[in-house]
C-alpha cells in the first residue's frame, strides 16, 4: 500500500500587485514600439516616404530584448503566499498518518490490513482487519483516534 500522499501546500492571497517589473518593463517596450511606429507611419505621410523606409529605421535589436523580457515577466508573477499556520497544520496530519501507516500490518494473501494492540500507542486496542480498498480511510481515521485532533 502507498503511503498517504504529502498535503498539498495552502495558499493564501496577498496584497502583492500582479505586475512585477519584467512585466512593466516589457508593456513600456510594447507600449514604446506601438508609437514608435504610429509616429513613423505619420512622420512618412507627412514627408511623402514610403512607410517601409521610416521602418527600417526603427531599432529592431529591441525585438530580442522584448522576447526574454516576455519570458521573464510570465515565470516571475508573484505566487500567493503559503500561510505558516495552515502549513504546520497539515504537515502535523500528514505525520500522524504516516505514523498510523507505518504501524500498518498488511496481509498480501488476505488483502487486509490491520494493527496490532498498542502499536500505535500505549494501551490503544487492536484494530479489526480492514479491507485493502478502505485503507486510506482508516489511516486518516485512526490517526484521529489515536492522536487526538491538531
Amino acid at each position: 500500500m502507498a503511503p498517504p500522499p504529502a498535503p498539498p501546500v495552502p495558499r493564501v492571497a496577498t496584497s502583492e500587485p500582479r505586475w512585477n517589473p519584467a512585466a512593466r518593463a516589457f508593456a513600456l517596450i510594447v507600449g514604446g514600439y506601438v508609437a514608435a511606429v504610429l509616429v513613423a507611419v505619420l512622420v512618412a505621410d507627412a514627408a511623402g516616404l514610403s512607410v517601409g523606409t521610416i521602418l527600417a529605421g526603427l531599432p529592431v535589436p529591441g525585438l530580442g530584448l522584448l522576447l526574454v523580457l516576455y519570458y521573464l515577466a510570465r515565470g516571475r508573477a508573484p505566487l500567493p503566499a503559503a500561510n505558516a499556520e495552515l502549513v504546520s497544520f497539515h504537515n502535523v496530519i500528514w505525520t500522524r498518518r504516516m505514523q498510523v501507516w507505518e504501524h500498518a500490518r498488511f496481509c498480501s494473501a488476505c488483502r487486509v490490513a490491520f494493527w496490532p494492540a498498542g502499536a500505535l500507542k500505549a494501551g490503544f486496542p487492536a484494530s479489526p482487519a480492514v479491507p485493502a480498498h478502505e485503507f486510506p480511510l482508516t489511516v486518516a481515521t485512526l490517526a484521529e483516534t489515536a492522536y487526538g485532533r491538531p
